[in-house]
């Protein structure tokens, strides 16, 4: 990253998970995800998110979040 560790607890809650490049639409702010099942590309490849209650893009950046905050 280009930019230093944040100092600020309440700086680090905000910027962490961020990253608009992880998005298909490069959203600055992560969009809030409503589908429940995600579109399978190839048959039989595992996707990063397949069903909403094993994973979703919102809960992924809470995780990243919560994470950060930790200290992990």
């Amino acid at each position: 990253d280009f930019l230093p560790r944040f100092k600020h607890f309440a700086t680090h809650a905000i910027h962490t998970g961020q990253k608009p490049e992880q998005w298909s639409s490069w959203a600055v702010v992560p969009p809030i995800t409503l589908s429940t099942i995600f579109k399978q590309r190839v048959p039989g490849d595992e996707e990063e998110y397949k069903y909403t209650r094993f994973g979703n893009p919102n809960r992924h950046v809470l995780e990243k979040v919560v994470s950060a905050l930790d200290g992990a």
